[in-house]
């Protein structure tokens, strides 16, 4: 453990520090400098987008062969959406904070579309339960069938 004498700015006032996670659902909490609570805790979504990595830089794996010519294709910033009407799970250009653009990791490994779960207050540190969101799948029975490819889809865990 290291630590890192500090002079506070301004002396006179009481030693409290106001520590923010900012973003979609932001969190803050006041802290006694005299006596650290380890019950205060700051809570917060991290969710991540699902990217076509070559739509963001252009670069290509070797041995790799490219799916499209097209040079619009290396910056598009192609990213996992997921359709409101069909539920179909298709390319879109990424949109920051889109929630249908927005997975997170579960504990067991599955990824939960955010766009498709009600929202929830990060200040609370109540875990969401697997079985209350919609999971990222494969349409069909088998990963691999004739050597055809099968669509994304949401389904219930």
């Amino acid at each position: 453990m290291t630590s890192l004498d500090y002079a506070w700015d301004e002396p006179v006032l009481p030693p409290f520090i106001m520590l923010t996670v900012k973003g979609a659902g932001s969190s803050e909490i006041l802290c006694s400098m005299n006596d650290f609570q380890d019950s205060k805790q700051l809570y917060y979504e991290n969710f991540i987008y699902i990217a076509a990595t070559y739509t963001f830089s252009g670069l290509q794996e070797p041995g790799v062969r490219p799916v499209a010519s097209n040079k619009d294709a290396a910056y598009a910033e192609l990213v996992l959406d997921v359709s409101p009407k069909t539920q179909r799970v298709v390319l879109k250009k990424k949109e920051p904070g889109k929630r249908s653009q927005l997975w997170r990791m579960m504990g067991t490994g599955m990824l939960c579309h955010e766009g498709s779960s009600v929202p929830h207050n990060p200040q609370k540190p109540s875990p969401r339960s697997v079985d209350s969101c919609m999971i990222l799948d494969i349409a069909g029975l088998a990963a691999v069938t004739d050597n055809r490819y099968e669509p994304l889809m949401l389904r219930k865990p």
